[in-house]
């Protein structure tokens, strides 16, 4: 034992001490009157050690496809960072840096004339002033060839919707004129909620994956592990995607994480589940298929919605 651990049991668990650190419960024992140099040590320690849980979970994670559930399944867990856990890290680090460089990232210009314009109303005005006549450049538009001005219309309801949703309609056709005045407060709004989205559709992508694998004998919950697992990987390929336009604009250095991306989830399938390439390369395509289908309807849900409590 050493100089600095002179007790002999363990201060959490009441076990006798062989050696700086529990062979109980594993806490390492240690003086009181730690330096502040000490504490940020063991703050960071975890980090900077290359055998720590940190390392031997990111770095199957990046470069082993679906080796940390197999892992899981095979009940190899107490080595590596918790499935959840390090989903909640690695979605802190992603929307923290978003956060930080979303000013620069995202500008709405708020100068736009969002009021209708004569041609977009599909009528002008004769020399007479009394019959309107249809406008060559309103049957352009109509075309899809596009005006000087745009006018923003919509409506989710008529006259026999129920009361709920033309409410609704009229909260939303009262805060489009927001836009304008401030742009900015709704990109902001939708990226508070953002990751409260893609947390709610984790499930939902647990599900894709089970009737993916329907018959198959894994159970829901691991099927929740693996998209744990693919997300947090999804979101540190996005976190370095962010980066590098932030340092290089270029769309040249970024198509290379697309590639990454869609070549993981069929490798990480046929690790983690043992299918066959074609077979995982086949259900992968569907399942990203399907889920950016829902990522989309998710993202237009959550638009409508903060448009409407703007």
């Amino acid at each position: 034992m050493t100089p600095a651990c002179l007790n002999t049991t363990c201060r959490n668990c009441n076990a006798t001490l062989t050696g700086e650190y529990c062979g109980r419960c594993g806490q390492r024992d240690g003086r009181d009157d730690l330096t502040f140099g000490e504490l940020a040590g063991e703050v960071f320690e975890d980090f900077f050690r290359w055998d720590s849980r940190i390392w031997r979970t990111l770095l199957p994670l990046l470069f082993r496809p679906g080796f940390l559930t197999a892992e899981f399944i095979a009940g190899r867990r107490a080595r590596y960072v918790p499935p959840f856990r390090l989903y909640l890290i690695v979605s802190f680090v992603l929307f923290l840096v978003l956060s930080l460089t979303a000013g620069d990232a995202i500008s709405i210009r708020g100068d736009a004339d969002l009021s209708p314009h004569p041609a977009a109303q599909g009528q002008v005005t004769g020399d007479s002033g009394s019959e309107p006549v249809i406008a060559p450049s309103a049957v352009g538009a109509a075309r899809g060839e596009g005006t000087a001005g745009a006018h923003i219309g919509f409506s989710l309801s008529d006259e026999d919707s129920p009361r709920w949703l033309q409410d609704l309609d009229q909260r939303l056709e009262n805060n489009a004129g927001k836009l304008q005045d401030d742009p900015d407060g709704l990109v902001q709004l939708l990226f508070d909620h953002i990751p409260q989205m893609m947390f709610l559709l984790l499930p939902v992508f647990a599900l894709l994956l089970k009737a993916a694998y329907l018959f198959s004998p894994f159970h829901y919950l691991q099927h929740l592990v693996f998209a744990l697992h693919f997300h947090s990987f999804a979101y540190l390929l996005y976190l370095l995607g962010a980066l590098l336009h932030y340092w290089f604009p270029s769309l040249a250095m970024r198509l290379p994480l697309l590639l990454v991306f869609v070549l993981y989830l069929p490798l990480a399938l046929r690790r983690a589940y043992g299918s066959p390439l074609a077979g995982a390369t086949a259900r992968a395509l569907v399942i990203l298929v399907l889920d950016a289908f829902l990522l989309l309807l998710a993202f237009a849900g959550l638009t409508l919605l903060t448009l409407a409590l703007m």
